[in-house]
């Protein structure tokens, strides 16, 4: 009998050291902990929508001064690197934003407007205004998306502005101050109120703005391309892509695209290295001889126009008023000039004895030019001096070799 009493004892006590959970148990738990946090994370701190719920009322182009405003703006967060994309659903379809994001707080704006690509006549549509309707917006990331509703679009101004009529001229610019094809001209024709700009683009996607922002309203419209960047210097040789834009201010926005071309850039640039004037003292009646020499230290050829080295004026002539007026004077053409202190000619008449080169100088190049004046002047000395002159546009050097000439009469 006490066998038979001892034997459930033992049993129970067998019973005991059977441990609870097997290993293979075990693992089997974590791993379900560990996915039930992993996904309770990625839904906690994945995109967030801090906009309520309610609706979401946009006139695009409004200012946002009073109601309603012309965008809405959703913060959200992001726990790693995504990709993050929103789409917009309702009376059109379109992708708003599809990008590869870092880990932080963003915000994604809307104002009502989506990319576009519908090539117009001569233009392209690259920016529209939806139309009215309600929408939804789709923001998703990874492992999370949150859907924004309702956006209200009312007033949409849906008419594109247009760029008719478009020419450059010319489509070879050279900007090197040779008032020969320095700049091209842009005329077009709009038919509403729009901000236009204009860049150029070069071959590695470098962009130089010819034309800032501005808002003008409908009808011919003109511009000027320079090619040169913003502090003046000439853009490198080569074919560029000109963008016209005009965007109206509810944010359709059209471009066209056209080539220019630029070869010849460079900047002028002429020293004086010497200049001799003799003799120092003459009587009235009689000249002195002007020597002077000057050298093209730019890296374009200077172009330049008569009288050429030799011509003899009188101090009652100036270059305009010589060989019946054929010297006039012609933009972007560069010459030698001389004068004297007590010329009271005004700035009209500043160095009224000039003188060519007698060819194109070209860069590095070195020439003599000059001539002789007869002094018919009743002054008892007069202090003369040479300049360099870009005809119409600058003098380029001023005052140089001041020397005093005697006068006896």
């Amino acid at each position: 009998m006490n066998r038979m009493n001892e034997h459930p004892k033992e049993q129970v006590k067998s019973r005991r050291n059977i441990p609870l959970f097997s290993p293979l148990l075990l693992i089997a738990l974590l791993i379900l902990v560990a996915a039930l946090i992993y996904y309770t994370w990625s839904r906690t701190l994945g995109i967030v929508d801090p906009v309520p719920s309610a609706s979401h009322l946009i006139v695009p182009g409004s200012k946002g001064i009073g109601n309603p405003v012309g965008a809405i703006q959703v913060g959200y967060d992001l726990p790693r690197d995504t990709l993050v994309t929103a789409k917009l659903e309702g009376p059109i379809s379109a992708t708003i934003l599809s990008t590869q994001q870092a880990a932080g707080s963003h915000v994604l704006r809307f104002n009502g407007v989506v990319t576009d690509s519908r090539v117009m006549d001569g233009y392209t549509l690259v920016q529209r205004v939806v139309p009215d309707g309600v929408y939804t917006i789709n923001l998703s990331g990874e492992n999370y998306s949150q859907r924004i509703a309702p956006v209200v679009i009312q007033q949409a101004d849906t008419t594109p502005p247009s760029l008719e009529n478009l020419v450059i001229k010319p489509e070879v610019v050279s900007p090197n101050s040779d008032a020969v094809d320095d700049v091209a001209e842009v005329t077009f024709r709009t038919d509403q109120t729009t901000t236009l700009s204009i860049d150029l683009t070069d071959g590695q996607g470098q962009v130089t703005p010819m034309l800032a922002p501005v808002e003008k309203g409908p009808g011919e419209q003109n511009a000027v391309i320079t090619a040169q960047d913003l502090i003046g210097q000439p853009l490198p040789n080569g074919v560029y892509t000109a963008t016209i834009r005009a965007e109206d201010r509810a944010g359709n926005r059209v471009e066209a695209y056209r080539p220019v071309k630029v070869e010849g850039a460079g900047e002028a640039s002429i020293e004086i290295l010497k200049v001799e004037i003799t003799p120092q003292q003459i009587i009235a009646g009689q000249a002195i001889s002007v020597s002077i020499t000057v050298r093209n230290n730019g890296d374009v050829p200077l172009r330049t126009q008569g009288p050429d080295a030799g011509f003899t004026y009188t101090t009652n002539d100036t270059y305009a008023s010589i060989e019946g007026n054929r010297y006039t004077d012609k933009a972007g053409l560069w010459r030698i000039g001389v004068d004297w202190d007590a010329n009271g000619g005004g700035g009209a008449y500043r160095y009224p004895f000039r003188w060519g080169f007698g060819k194109t100088l070209m860069p590095g190049e070195t020439v003599i030019t000059g001539g002789m004046i007869v002094i018919l002047k009743q002054e008892r000395e007069m202090w003369f001096y040479a300049g360099a002159l870009q005809e119409g546009i600058r003098i380029a050097l001023d005052r140089l070799g001041r020397t005093r000439v005697g006068v006896d009469f």
